[in-house]
């Protein structure tokens, strides 16, 4: 069976629903016309408004409290879902006579119990009783905005047919060679490919293969920096996203992804040689990424120094590495200063 064979007979299954989480903010306005504040201020310390029912099913109430010749708002959650604590943004404008606006309770978000009230505002100061007080009256338009979790389960189409088709076209196209129009030279073997593919996958092909260039005048190229089996895998990347011998090469693979500009693949091989590293090949793996710009890689490698650093100047590999690589010694020992 041939790799890209092997690479859809393994395909992960494809998953029949696909959940999304959501926020959004559900508000609700109200407004609350008081009438007769000349009655209030007779005695009456403070009224709330009707029940004010939210989208969530929550119930609030808009408290208005007399203090000695000032007026005070807050809001009062009376009920909750499950007595949960409830994260609102509250705010409320007075509509005066004129119709214009003005803020009494400024914009702010709260976290809530039932039975709890928000903090108290100010609203204006009225006349004493006794005086005349022409404004008998006060309207109060009240927002009560919170943020809701919404999750959603979506049917996701099964695409597994499609998906498998498609690496079946893409292994004869490969192996077959089915109009494949430029050759990859590389010691004894003769790789084929297609241009247009070589081209979109990889910005290192597309240059070479413009229109003026020897390449593609010729229809191939010398390769004599990556062993053929290298670059086998890097061709079946390209053609179907995976190198099924990836972890027997990382290394090798990596270089070939840096030449090639295949960043997906590189980082797929930054991942697999952090996730093997030991107090052996710490320094070399440090080096390696600091020669190929792995920023990945890197921090791995530089952490596990940091904590084993004792160990890993005792090993051959940190010696070996002080020979070869003097300057990724340098910014290591930096590092760890």
């Amino acid at each position: 069976m041939s790799d890209m064979a092997r690479v859809a007979a393994h395909m992960p299954t494809v998953l029949k629903y696909s959940s999304v989480t959501r926020f959004e903010d559900f508000s609700s306005v109200h407004t609350w016309t008081v009438m007769g504040l000349k009655t209030l201020f007779e005695g009456t310390a403070s009224i709330e408004s009707a029940p004010l029912t939210h989208q969530n099913s929550s119930k609030w109430c808009i408290v208005l409290t007399k203090k000695a010749n000032e007026l005070h708002l807050c809001f009062l959650l009376k009920k909750s879902e499950d007595n949960k604590i409830l994260r609102a943004k509250l705010k409320a404008d007075e509509i005066l006579p004129t119709g214009a606006i003005r803020e009494v309770f400024p914009c702010k978000w709260y976290h809530l119990e039932e039975g709890e009230k928000s903090e108290t505002h100010f609203i204006k100061k009225v006349d004493a009783v006794g005086h005349d007080y022409s404004e008998n009256e006060i309207v109060l338009r009240c927002e009560i905005c919170m943020q809701c979790i919404i999750q959603d389960e979506l049917p996701v189409p099964c695409t597994s047919e499609p998906q498998d088709g498609i690496v079946k076209a893409m292994d004869e196209m490969f192996h077959k060679e089915v109009l494949a129009d430029f050759e990859l030279h590389t010691g004894d073997t003769v790789l084929k490919a297609h241009r247009a593919l070589l081209s979109v996958r990889s910005p290192c092909f597309a240059a070479m293969l413009q229109p003026h260039t020897k390449e593609a005048k010729e229809g191939s190229t010398e390769v004599t920096d990556v062993a053929p089996e290298v670059l086998k895998q890097v061709l079946l990347y390209m053609y179907t996203g995976v190198a099924p011998a990836l972890k027997d090469m990382p290394l090798e693979l990596l270089m070939a992804a840096e030449k090639y500009q295949l960043h997906q693949l590189k980082r797929q091989c930054e991942t697999h040689i952090a996730s093997c590293l030991n107090v052996d090949n710490a320094a070399a793996t440090a080096a390696t990424a600091s020669v190929f710009s792995c920023d990945l890689l890197w921090d791995r490698a530089i952490v596990f120094i940091r904590h084993n650093l004792c160990e890993v100047m005792r090993t051959r590999g940190w010696a070996e590495t002080v020979a070869v690589h003097p300057e990724a010694i340098q910014r290591i020992s930096e590092l760890m200063g």
